[in-house]
């Protein structure tokens, strides 16, 4: 039974997100697995159209991707094809990796689902989706380089643009408030007008902590005014190194005030174990939640991405990408270099933590 725009139930239920009831009906009739809707689509179809991730995940246990799979509408369009305009970064991943979904075919209009990339609105999507096809060796269409159009980031521009002059005024308070913890020292002053806690090793960390604060946030201040007041394209270079200073700057402030509680509170040990464990955690989440935001597929495929670009394969899908989005490479490269300084960061939050004991 289909309504009158060819949907069986299995459409449906697949539209609707509704794994539990795919099962079943195929579980009923193996066979509805195969039906069409008007436009040629199958349930795999409509299930990627919509990013349903689960019910991809059932076909590819089920091995109905082999029958599926590749299977293109009257459009000319596999499912791979549809998750990409769609922008369905779970989805297209689920697909790759099963090993069975080709990521080269082109459908009427002549265009492979890389091509369709192009057509993300959201900057993430499209990093992910470029990120992911490359790994799986995803070609694009034949074309002369000189008729590549670069993938419009104009909204992206208008981003960065307020979000440097908000993180402008953040570095500067952050320069505020670390200058002014150099007269407001743990322990405060003595009579003769030296630190009472001089020499104490938390004390010293503390020191060396806001003073890296300080600079750090300072550079990052003078890199996004002048970013801003530029308008080069050296201006997204000044945005992103700016970015890591400050995420140093706001780390050092962190463990910084750690070191100086630790210097002044009591000798207890459990108080300092409860402390430290606290803010150790509590960085570690913070950090890992922040890295799993930015990053646009496994670290795995990330390095594989950037270190593609280094070798002699694929040479037209590279020209490609670098012309029509310039910006991947250089953005992929700071997420890994964002992991490495959170490596650092937690490797120095754990050596405060073990002198605090």
């Amino acid at each position: 039974m289909r309504d009158n725009k060819g949907l069986s139930p299995l459409h449906v239920a697949a539209l609707m997100g509704h794994t539990a009831t795919v099962r079943m009906l195929l579980q009923f009739s193996p066979a509805s697995a195969d039906i069409r809707n008007n436009q040629g689509q199958s349930f795999l179809h409509a299930a990627a159209m919509k990013g349903h991730s689960s019910i991809i995940s059932y076909a590819v246990k089920n091995g109905m991707l082999e029958l599926l799979g590749n299977a293109q509408d009257n459009e000319g369009n596999t499912p791979l094809h549809l998750a990409v305009v769609a922008g369905e970064c779970k989805v297209v991943s689920k697909l790759l990796s099963s090993g069975i979904v080709e990521a080269s075919i082109m459908n009427n209009a002549g265009h492979t689902p890389s091509d369709l990339v192009k057509n993300c609105k959201g900057f993430y999507s499209m990093v992910s989706l470029v990120v992911k096809l490359y790994v799986s060796e995803a070609q694009f269409q034949p074309q002369r380089q000189d008729l590549i159009e670069e993938w419009n980031a104009h909204d992206f521009m208008k981003w960065r643009d307020t979000t440097s002059k908000n993180l402008a005024i953040v570095s500067t308070l952050i320069a505020t408030v670390a200058f002014s913890a150099t007269f407001n020292v743990p322990g405060s002053y003595g009579d003769d007008g030296k630190a009472n806690l001089a020499g104490d090793r938390m004390y010293n960390a503390f020191l060396i902590l806001d003073t890296f604060s300080m600079v750090t946030s300072v550079v990052a201040t003078i890199l996004l005014i002048s970013g801003t007041a530029s308008r080069s394209n050296r201006s997204w270079l000044s945005f992103v190194i700016a970015m890591h200073f400050l995420w140093l700057s706001l780390n050092s402030m962190v463990i910084g005030f750690f070191a100086a509680i630790t210097a002044v509170m009591s000798k207890k040990k459990g108080i300092r174990i409860a402390m430290s464990n606290l803010l150790y955690n509590g960085m570690y989440v913070l950090i890992t939640m922040l890295t799993i935001l930015l990053m646009p597929g496994s670290f795995r495929s990330i390095v594989k991405f950037l270190l593609g670009f280094r070798m002699k394969q694929q040479q037209h899908t590279k020209r490609h990408i670098k012309r029509q989005y310039p910006i991947i490479v250089f953005y992929t490269f700071n997420v890994v270099l964002f992991v490495v300084i959170n490596i650092l960061v937690e490797a120095s939050l754990n050596a405060c933590r073990n002198d605090s004991y």
